[in-house]
């Protein structure tokens, strides 16, 4: 398999250098992914860029920034969706955060995208709520992986495996 000879399907523009992508398995979900960076400069805001396709336009459109990530981004990975009405995101950096994204219901979103000036209409919006945070390692995060049903098995940093 030469992955040099497929043809380009699409491409997402992005401000900031890419370090990490996700996929999001969910099967009830528009298909979505997570964009992290590892750009060094704070002020930039958010580190955490989600995108979803839409069928109708034939493309990916930026969702949301995961603005409570400011530190570089090292690993990035969706939970597997097991029924939840919400998914779940890890992000590896100087500490682990683990957040949910919660479609908001059709009206919710409409009111969101007319109250945020630079949201696309007609996209999907998430409630995102940090639902846990690990800090008490003593070296930056650079990779997680997760088995079966549950989310966060091992963490390794540059001094320890977990």
């Amino acid at each position: 398999m030469n992955l040099s000879q497929w043809p380009l399907q699409h491409a997402i523009q992005c401000k900031l250098s890419c370090s990490c992508l996700a996929w999001n398995p969910s099967r009830v979900h528009p298909p979505m992914l997570a964009v992290g960076s590892d750009e060094a400069n704070p002020s930039v805001g958010g580190k955490v860029i989600i995108y979803e396709f839409s069928e109708a336009q034939r493309k990916w459109n930026k969702v949301e920034t995961v603005m409570s990530v400011t530190e570089p981004v090292h690993d990035i990975s969706f939970a597997p969706n097991l029924g939840r009405s919400y998914h779940m995101l890890a992000i590896a950096s100087k500490e682990v955060h683990v957040i949910t994204l919660k479609p908001l219901k059709r009206e919710q979103a409409v009111q969101t995208a007319t109250a945020v000036p630079t949201a696309p209409a007609g996209t999907s919006r998430f409630e995102i709520r940090q639902a846990a945070q690990f800090d008490d390692h003593s070296s930056q995060v650079t990779r997680f992986c997760s088995f079966g049903c549950t989310f966060l098995r091992a963490a390794r940093g540059r001094e320890t495996c977990r």
